[in-house]
This record gives structure tokens, C-alpha cells and sequence, in this order.
């Protein structure tokens, strides 16, 4: 089945074409995936006229195919975020790229005049959010920040399309938008846009790295992609962080290159990246309520507790103790 669209001024009018071709109606701003189709709900959140949440629920009994026209100009620009660990398709001017949250391009925001096709392959169950900015509205949110990556990229005018990796951090409000939605909080639409905006935020400072030389720029693209299966590799083993002389045999890189590479493209060295994300694990057990200070030092790694205690502030200027007693 295919579904194709085009760049609205307003969003209620793309999700409108959408249940169109579905042939169905449109319920609590929900879309319903048709039974023949598979099973799974559209769901936009309507903040204010500046914002959007687009929410992708899906298991498909067949292939669904996503075509974007280009349209001349429009004022809506899509930050789509693919944080699934099963790879989409997706072509963009004939080129065929692999896309979600292991990958390098993992987040995907086009002009209104770049169109593109995606693949959402059946027998498989993902999820993805979409955050729809207005033009002017971002404009005027950033007034005398001229110098910023986005507003550059807005005020162009221009035909463009960009790539950027989903970070842990973004995957981690990407599965609490998914949470939320599913469940029955009376506070789910506050909830819903305080975790948009975040992630909006999460996403403008991430592209302001392009001009602080923590891009992709000079790295040989093969190499781009041993990097991220290097993150990849830290994610899964943060209880026992790999070596870097596990890394680099993995890799392929000498220790030097894959120490480098890595800090240009991720911003923080080997060592530096593991630890954080290792306390970011430690944080979101803490989030939950269900464990101790001391059990949780031991469930990640540490025999001694003062060192996870120093590590923990470093990450996030208080103790675990501190921060578990301020929840």
C-alpha cells in the first residue's frame, strides 16, 4: 500500500490526506491503521500553532510505503526522529539510506521542497515521533540569535535536508513520549509537550555542534558507520564498558584513529561517553523508585559505592542519595 502527501501550512490538513487514503475517519485526533493494513495509531498533539507531536504506533501485515512530494514552499518543517532498533528504508533523490537509532542519521529534518519515500517493512513493531515546527514561530521563539545553525537554515529560503544521530538522551524522552501516550494520566498533554520541548531543545543544540567541529566533516563515511557500531557496542555493555583494544578490534580502527574519530563525532572521548551514559542507567533506575542508592551502584558495576556516589555528581551536580530524596 502506498500513502502520499505533500507539506501542508497546516498539520491538520496533512493528517486529513492521510486518513483519506486510508479511507477512514479521524477520532480524538487519532488515526486508526486499518485492519487489512496492520494494527497501530496516528496520533498528532496540537500544542500551539508553532508546534506539533506526531506519534507513529505500527505492525503491518504488509509493506506500507510513505512517499513525501516536494511542494515550492510551505512554512512547516518535519524533525522526524526514527528511534527504533530495526532499520527503515528511506530514499531521498535516489539514493536508499538505512535509518534508525543505531545509525548516523537516525533523525532526518527536510525542507518543504526535498521529497523523500520510506519504507515501513511488515512483521515488525516500531514506533517513531514526529516534531512539526512552524517557521515564524521558531523565528520569533529565537529573535537576535541570528548566528544559530536552525534560524541560518530557516532564513535561507534554500532546498535543504540534513541527518543527525539519535542520541541515548533523545531515546530516552522518545520512549517516555511513547509511555505517556499509552497511558491514562490526566496530566498526559502537559506531560506530552514538556518532553516536546525538550527534545526540540535537545535537537537545536545537537545542530549547533556543526559549527563547534563535532560533525561528521573529515571522517571517511565507512568509518562513520564502524563508529556508530562502536556507540552501539557501549549502549549494550555499560555494566562492563568493552576495552579499546576490544573496541578497536571490532572496529577495525587502530586505537588512535577510533580515539579520535570518536571524540570528533560524538563530542566526548571513549571513556567520557560510556560514563555518562552509564550514569544516565543509574538516573533512570533511581527515576523509578524501586531501588536504593546501594543497589543500584552494584546493578551497574561498582564494588565501591563512594565512586559511584563522585561519578553520579559529576554527571549531575548532586549525589544519588540527594537526588533520590529529591524525587
Amino acid at each position: 500500500m502506498k500513502i502520499e502527501f505533500s507539506t501542508k501550512d497546516k498539520p491538520q490538513e496533512w493528517f486529513q490526506t492521510i486518513a483519506r487514503q486510508f479511507e477512514v475517519n479521524i477520532s480524538n485526533d487519532t488515526i486508526e491503521i486499518p485492519a487489512s493494513v496492520g494494527k497501530g495509531v496516528f496520533k498528532q498533539i496540537y500544542f500551539f500553532e508553532g508546534l506539533t507531536l506526531t506519534y507513529l504506533h505500527f505492525k503491518l501485515y504488509e509493506p506500507l510505503e510513505f512517499i513525501r512530494h516536494s511542494i515550492k514552499d510551505a512554512q512547516l518543517f518535519p524533525i522526524m526522529f526514527y528511534a527504533q532498533e530495526t532499520l527503515l528504508e528511506q530514499n531521498i533523490d535516489e539514493h536508499n539510506k538505512l535509518i534508525g537509532y543505531h545509525t548516523s542519521n537516525g533523525i532526518f529534518m527536510p525542507s518543504p521542497q526535498t521529497g523523500a519515500k520510506w519504507l515501513l517493512p511488515s512483521g515488525i513493531e516500531g514506533f517513531h515521533v514526529t516534531l512539526t515546527i512552524e517557521k515564524n514561530w521558531v523565528l520569533q521563539m529565537l529573535e537576535g540569535q541570528e548566528s544559530l545553525y536552525l534560524v541560518t537554515l530557516l532564513k535561507s529560503g534554500k532546498p535543504f535536508y540534513l541527518f543527525e544521530f539519535l542520541s541515548p538522551t533523545m531515546k530516552q524522552i522518545i520512549d517516555m513520549i511513547h509511555a505517556v501516550i499509552h497511558s491514562k494520566d490526566k496530566l498526559q498533554n502537559f506531560k506530552l509537550h514538556q518532553q516536546s520541548m525538550e527534545l526540540l531543545n535537545l535537537f537545536i543544540e545537537q545542530l549547533e555542534q556543526r559549527t563547534t567541529g563535532h560533525d561528521f566533516s573529515g571522517v571517511d563515511p565507512r568509518d562513520v558507520q564502524k563508529l556508530f557500531d562502536v556507540r552501539k557496542q557501549l549502549l549494550d555493555n555499560l555494566i562492563r564498558i568493552p576495552s579499546l583494544k576490544e573496541l578497536s578490534l571490532s572496529s577495525g580502527m587502530s586505537i588512535s584513529k577510533l580515539q579520535k574519530c570518536f571524540q570528533q563525532v560524538f563530542g566526548k572521548s571513549i571513556s567520557q561517553y560510556a560514563l555518562s551514559e552509564k550514569m544516565n542507567l543509574a538516573k533512570q533506575m533511581l527515576d523509578t523508585k524501586k531501588h536504593s542508592v546501594s543497589e543500584v551502584g552494584y546493578r551497574i558495576g561498582y564494588s565501591n559505592l563512594s565512586h559511584f556516589a563522585k561519578a553520579f555528581k559529576n554527571e549531575f551536580g548532586m549525589n544519588p542519595k540527594s537526588y533520590l530524596n529529591h524525587l
